[in-house]
């Protein structure tokens, strides 16, 4: 939320390091989203007659979490309902994962200390707050595309770097190999795209992007050719987007993600890095130490039981194990599962 004042408001910074300057709603600088919207249809506004790429970054929700009061509005604390967690939910993970980036468990754990469940809303909160603040400003954008000579010719494609825990897995933070973290929002709309408007399931990565615009603009599919000579990772997406449902794909069945080292703490740096491929319905995990953890997100959604031991998923996780450790090993996005 912000304050009256005009002394700025912490948190919202220009690159010079000048603080906002706010009197009240109606007499205020911009922000820093405001202003990347308002160069975004300024641009969508002008004449212009070769093809080109607009990149328009957004920082919330990335904390710190400010926003406009109206969108606080929005979500009235008594309205705001906390995510389903289990109480030693940790108990079962990989000691790696538990010792990983321990910031975010103390974070959560001083929050329910120091105000319960209503400093804990409190957070979710202003979270959805600063969601649906971007979410006006990308309406901005999409406004400003529409009502120009472009719309009909324009691939549009919205996405993420990371997730955000709220309390899952007893952390408020990010940089984890669970679900919450990784996943991404991702939307691709192609002009006159037969697959427009429908969901996915199948898992993808942010590292086909390129691939896939290279393919829909009639670009090179080998940009390095005269370089490094070294082929792209990723895959084109467009078999999804002309038929989200359609299994020809010569992509992977899973999505490959890694996180490094953990941050320092009292015992020093723990094992690492640490990989995790997701498929439709599992996840696994394969910790520096040689840890793991498997979880059946079709009997288990929010990962709270880890199968890596249960031998009744052995070949399971077998498989996924061999997948990640050549996907690792090769440096390939091609990992296949037989039987998902």
């Amino acid at each position: 939320d912000v304050a009256d004042g005009a002394t700025g408001i912490d948190g919202w910074f220009y690159s010079n390091g000048r603080p906002m300057r706010y009197e009240s709603e109606a007499d205020r600088d911009p922000t820093p989203d405001e202003r990347s919207a308002a160069y975004a249809c300024k641009v969508l506004g002008q004449d212009h007659d070769r093809p080109f790429f607009l990149g328009v970054g957004f920082v919330r929700p990335h904390t710190p979490l400010f926003a406009p009061k109206k969108y606080f509005d929005l979500y009235p604390l008594e309205d705001i309902t906390l995510p389903p967690v289990l109480e030693g939910d940790l108990d079962d993970c990989a000691e790696a994962l538990r010792n990983h980036w321990l910031w975010s468990f103390r974070k959560l754990a001083t929050i329910r200390k120091l105000g319960g469940e209503t400093l804990w809303k409190e957070w979710i909160r202003a979270y959805l707050a600063c969601t649906s603040y971007v979410d006006d400003q990308l309406g901005r954008v999409l406004d400003a595309l529409e009502s120009s000579p472009y719309a009909d010719n324009t691939i549009i494609v919205f996405t993420s770097d990371n997730g955000y825990h709220l309390g899952e897995k007893a952390n408020m933070q990010k940089w984890h190999l669970w679900d919450e973290s990784t996943r991404v929002p991702l939307f691709i709309h192609v002009p006159e795209g037969a697959g427009n408007g429908q969901s996915c399931e199948h898992p993808v990565s942010v590292v086909d992007l390129y691939p896939t615009l290279a393919d829909l603009c009639g670009l090179s599919p080998d940009p390095n050719k005269n370089g490094s000579k070294k082929p792209l990772d990723g895959h084109s997406l467009r078999p999804f987007l002309e038929n989200p449902e359609t299994d020809q794909w010569d992509g992977p069945s899973v999505a490959y993600m890694a996180i490094g080292r953990s941050h320092e703490d009292a015992e020093g740096w723990s094992i690492g890095p640490h990989h995790s491929v997701r498929s439709r319905r599992y996840r696994y995990t394969l910790c520096g130490n040689g840890e793991e953890e498997l979880y059946d997100h079709e009997k288990d959604p929010n990962e709270w039981t880890n199968l890596a031991a249960n031998p009744e998923y052995a070949g399971t996780k077998d498989e996924l194990r061999r997948i990640l450790i050549d996907m690792r090993e090769t440096g390939t996005n091609k990992g296949r599962v037989k039987n998902d």
